[in-house]
């Protein structure tokens, strides 16, 4: 008799102690001590065609900073962005100046930047200090080209909305 209560005792101390453990734990989560999404890092993938140097992602709109490394000129006829959110992002379509393209395109000479700003947006757990995952879709064709074929780029923004 004397060793089972002995053992419940022990048994019953370390049970106080998973208790406080697993309130600890649940107090820091609770209040965002275990929120790891605010140390991954911010990214921006595109393929080796077009290369993304900088973005920003404001409250209200979205930026990005492109270089044409396609290695000819470009008419760029839509560009895009959208998320999985159940009602998805919705921006502004850009406005850019076009030289050597039709109305409502505009164009991309090789080896430069281009910057692009989807404005107006709303939607899609576009929310200031949260992280958002957007892909940006661009339908493109080269200047060059007789015939026009249509191509398709498809990137990807990882990042926290700033406040």
């Amino acid at each position: 008799m004397r060793k089972s209560q002995a053992a419940l005792e022990f048994l019953t101390t370390y049970a106080w102690a998973f208790v406080i453990i697993g309130v600890t734990i649940s107090a820091l989560y609770y209040f965002g001590a275990l929120d790891f999404s605010k140390y991954l890092p911010q990214k921006c993938v595109f393929p080796s065609q077009v290369k993304c140097v900088d973005f920003g992602l404001d409250p209200s709109s979205v930026k990005l900073r492109l270089v044409n490394n396609l290695g000819e000129d470009i008419c760029i006829t839509s560009i895009s962005i959208t998320n999985d959110a159940l009602e998805p992002i919705s921006c502004a379509q850009p406005s850019l100046p076009s030289i050597n393209c039709p109305a409502g395109e505009f164009d991309w000479l090789h080896s430069t930047e281009k910057d692009i700003e989807f404005s107006s947006c709303s939607g899609g757990g576009y929310i200031p200090d949260t992280r958002v995952e957007i892909r940006v879709n661009m339908v493109y064709y080269a200047i060059n080209t007789p015939s026009k074929p249509l191509h398709s780029i498809n990137g990807k923004i990882n990042g926290r909305v700033t406040a």
